[in-house]
């Protein structure tokens, strides 16, 4: 698994030539955790080599089911150790269920004798393998520069985070979604190269930057999503009022849910004293996002945090916590709201709105994160 990185910024990108960019960091990916078993194919030609062992080539062909056995794992006919690598040779991939990757595999045992799959491979190609899953491949050049440095200073920000489940990150929405060279295009690798190395710091720290679909008019100021002091938030994540994603298809929406599935939503964080008879709007946020409903219930008023509900109805219909109101039905509660996401840092659907209108990866930056520096990582 990767060291933690001791990191320093270099010079802000913009005031300075281009130097040679340092070599890239490593990261361990799980891309596949704790399952009974998964597929593996070799793209080209392929080693296997076990801990402090020797080489070898894999000469089975085709798809191989990957699989616990007594002691150690078993590829197709072959015994393996309970941790073992495949090392691409140069020019080959190794598909992995319906994905194909770039780098080497750790494949291991878990003690509950399922599997585990960790890919070993660069950062700057595991943000290839991000960015046509965050944002569409096909949006404007400059959107997607962008998104690939706020990307990789999330990644290098959150290195390490799954450290004692024996890799760095995820490749699901717990970390960014990756599925390795699946999806990449011409338009990725430009903005992964002409972006290389760069990220954005606060005070010559990396700074810990987040993204979200649309904000719906304002972003929020991470604090009030992720808890701290407000006041103690760095400016560049205090978030903007932002006219940009006016044309987004997330900007309004509506979501309806019958009572029983609200109430089931709210009973699954506390009990209700009776049925539930109403829910109103609570508190809001400065950015105007709803942080609590009051729910009313046997006679009494309940306080009901907006996460909680969100997730427990579904994020996919409840698509943020901007509501702007509820509409009281004969069966049910109409959500109206705005945006999609947590509202925190880059709006993906303003950056490439600002990209269709000419604004380069370095202003629709400077919008999102006002104050932050472009800079190189140095490792």
């Amino acid at each position: 698994m990767t060291a933690a990185l001791p990191l320093a910024l270099l010079a802000a990108v913009a005031t300075r030539a281009r130097a040679e960019p340092p070599a890239p960091a490593r990261l361990e990916i799980a891309i596949v955790h704790q399952a009974v078993s998964t597929t593996i194919e070799a793209v080209g030609p392929v080693d296997v080599v076990p801990p402090g062992g020797r080489a070898k080539p894999l000469e089975w062909k085709g798809e191989l089911k990957l699989g616990p056995r007594e002691g150690g794992l078993r590829l197709a006919q072959l015994k393996l150790p309970s941790e073992t690598r495949l090392e691409p040779r140069e020019g080959a991939l190794i598909k992995v269920g319906p994905n194909q990757y770039r780098g080497s595999l750790i494949l291991r045992l878990d003690p509950g004798q399922t599997v585990t799959v960790v890919n070993d491979v660069g950062i700057e190609d595991y943000l290839e393998g991000v960015l046509p899953h965050e944002m569409d491949p096909d949006w404007p050049l400059e959107a997607l520069k962008a998104q690939a440095v706020v990307a990789r200073s999330f990644a290098y920000a959150n290195m390490g985070k799954f450290r004692k489940d024996g890799f760095d990150l995820t490749a699901d929405t717990r970390s960014q979604m990756y599925k390795g060279v699946t999806a990449v295009n011409d338009n990725v690798r430009r903005a992964v190269k002409e972006t290389r190395g760069e990220v954005l710091g606060w005070h010559g720290e990396l700074l810990r930057v987040y993204y979200h679909a649309c904000c719906g008019g304002r972003t929020e100021n991470a604090a009030d999503v992720w808890g701290g002091d407000p006041k103690a938030t760095p400016p560049p994540l205090r978030g903007v009022k932002d006219p940009w994603c006016a044309a987004s298809p997330h900007m309004r929406w509506t979501a309806f849910f019958a009572w029983q599935d609200v109430m089931a939503a709210i009973e699954e964080r506390r009990r209700l004293p009776g049925p539930l008879k109403t829910l109103k709007i609570g508190r809001r946020d400065l950015a105007g996002y709803v942080r609590d409903f009051v729910a009313r219930a046997g006679g009494k008023d309940l306080t009901v945090k907006a996460s909680d509900l969100r997730s427990s109805l579904g994020a996919a219909d409840l698509k943020s916590a901007r509501i702007t109101r509820l509409i009281v039905k004969k069966k049910g509660l109409e959500f109206v709201g705005a945006g999609s996401g947590h509202g925190v840092g880059l709006c993906q659907w303003g950056a490439r709105i600002q990209a269709d209108k000419g604004r380069k990866y370095e202003q629709i930056l400077r919008f999102y994160f006002p104050g932050a520096d472009l800079s190189e990582i140095a490792e």
